[in-house]
């Protein structure tokens, strides 16, 4: 049995990724769960494993190629000498039998070509690339493509734009990233989709800036974040449709990184003790700033925690991203106490529920 591997959602708005290893060959045998390529996105790499245990057949991708949402990695068959048919190639109707034995095919015989080619016109171009060339105002037509078959990569045209563009002086317009872009795109999405409510309070917070060896004030918070939520599953509940799920206890983090804001999750919170969040929080701050989080890490993680009282930020508001139910949003401390704002998806919690949790918080942190 045939079986595609396409490269599946890694994170809430993607429009393109980099494959940065290919870990399998053409005939090999791989296990489920097994990783077959490693893709980077705008914010961590990811690995792809395999669905099913199974023979590597025919791989579509090869290392530094960037590839859109859904893209054919390779194809899987349960035994290494049945056929399989490679959905990118045009395939031919079945055709007739000759006199000499040989397959006669007609210039009329309909050519049932895959969706991707359909879609892509004349010009072959990543998603990404198309979407890119778009928002420069380039013709894709008078760019060379590099990548596989002289199919053009977003670097392709941003290679382009800049030979085209003169650098940028203090009245010229300077051209936005492609992860910046995708940020923008996903920050409208969710101010229009999700109805936003806010409330805040001054929270007494002296317990969390007490001074401990490898413990920070954000580790304290963590900590009694999670003991809140237990409490509290409103705050971790998603909504997708008429549906609602109640996830499990996880505090997203936001982090800086040179790739921009990140917020890898620490999975239940709830059952860690405050010297395994601080070692997993330490970890997961190394590995954002090395663009090196797993999938996993930045998904299913409905609470945010974002604390800017370090830059002396005062009082702020967050906003809720698709995904998630609720950002907490943390000014600096002044005299032990500290602006605590938190923005809550009014479709699963309303005022009074965050209210309480608020209050609860403020029990928690007092038993710091």
């Amino acid at each position: 049995m045939q079986t595609n591997v396409y490269l599946p959602q890694l994170e809430l708005t993607m429009e393109s990724v980099t494959v940065t290893n290919v870990r399998v060959r053409e005939d090999a045998y791989v296990k489920a769960e097994q990783p077959l390529i490693d893709v980077e996105t705008e914010k961590a790499i990811s690995e792809v494993p395999a669905p099913k245990s199974g023979y590597v057949r025919k791989v579509f991708v090869k290392r530094d190629d960037q590839i859109g949402d859904k893209a054919l990695l390779c194809i899987l068959t349960d035994t290494l000498d049945e056929p399989f048919q490679d959905p990118i190639r045009p395939r031919l109707a079945p055709a007739a039998v000759g006199q000499n034995g040989r397959a006669d095919v007609s210039p009329s015989m309909p050519v049932t070509m895959s969706k991707s080619e359909l879609s892509e016109g004349p010009i072959k171009a990543a998603p990404a690339a198309r979407k890119l060339a778009k928002d420069l105002v380039i013709d894709l037509a008078i760019v060379d493509g590099t990548g596989p078959g002289g199919r053009i990569t977003v670097e392709d045209v941003k290679r382009t734009g800049a030979s085209q563009t003169p650098q940028p002086t203090t009245s010229d317009w300077a051209t936005l990233s492609v992860s910046r872009l995708a940020l923008i795109a996903q920050m409208q999405k969710s101010l229009v989709e999700i109805p936003q409510f806010h409330v805040a309070r001054r929270l007494d917070v002296e317990l969390l800036l007490a001074k401990s060896e490898g413990v920070t004030f954000t580790d304290r918070l963590v900590r009694a974040v999670a003991a809140s939520l237990a409490k509290h599953p409103a705050l971790r509940t998603v909504i997708e449709g008429a549906r609602t799920k109640v996830e499990i206890v996880s505090v997203a983090i936001a982090m800086d990184t040179p790739r921009g804001l990140v917020a890898p999750a620490l999975r239940q919170a709830d059952t860690l003790s405050l010297a395994q969040i601080a070692a997993l929080t330490k970890d997961l701050r190394s590995r954002a700033k090395a663009g090196a989080l797993r999938r996993e890490e930045l998904l299913h993680a409905p609470f945010a925690l974002s604390n800017l009282g370090m830059f002396g930020v005062d009082f702020f508001q967050a906003f809720v991203f698709h995904g998630q139910t609720a950002v907490l949003a943390v000014g600096r401390a002044v005299n032990s106490q500290a602006w605590f704002s938190l923005a809550v998806d009014h479709r699963v919690v309303n005022g009074v529920e965050a209210a309480r949790f608020l209050e609860t918080l403020q029990q928690e942190i007092l038993k710091s």
